[in-house]
């Protein structure tokens, strides 16, 4: 049982194993993007790697989409503006600085900074759609923006000094 579960709700779903399995598969590729990035990225450019990551993910998706049986058309140009949004914003932007760090930054102070994603979503979720978090996700995403801040710090005071 987690922090999170016994300050949430109390429930665990009914498919606790299987999303612990996510959650750890998601995990592990999280840092086999981060560790493959940091090698790319010391070889390529940066437009360069996010145009063929970028184009993959698309051609994944879609054919996940396709496969899972659900439409790729027909949608309300609302919704073609969120697709955008979303794309855009989180995307190419959010992720095209990541892919920048890889090339710059230590990639396990990458790593740790994807923590704050969520926190980030939770952001766009109060200024965006209204939702209010509640009390064990504000002090959850405190910690998370405190710890992000400790190991940044750990990592500017042992740094060498810029020659």
């Amino acid at each position: 049982m987690s922090v999170g579960e016994l300050l949430g709700s109390g429930t665990v779903g009914q498919r606790p194993l299987y999303g612990n399995a996510l959650a750890l598969v998601g995990g592990v590729m999280a840092a086999g993007y981060v560790l493959a990035g940091r090698s790319l990225r010391q070889r390529f450019p940066l437009i360069p790697y996010v145009t063929v990551v970028y184009g993959v993910a698309a051609v994944c998706l879609l054919v996940f989409v396709v496969a899972s049986g659900h439409p790729v058309t027909g949608y309300p140009p609302r919704e073609w503006a969120l697709f955008f949004a979303m794309a855009v914003g989180p995307g190419v932007f959010g992720h095209t600085v990541l892919n920048w760090a890889l090339a710059h930054v230590e990639s396990s102070m990458v790593s740790v900074s994807l923590l704050g994603e969520p926190v980030g979503s939770a952001l766009l979720a109060l200024l965006l759609l209204a939702e209010i978090p509640g009390p064990s996700t504000v002090a959850g995403g405190a910690v998370v923006l405190v710890g992000i801040g400790v190991v940044a710090r750990s990592r500017s005071v042992g740094a060498a000094p810029a020659d």
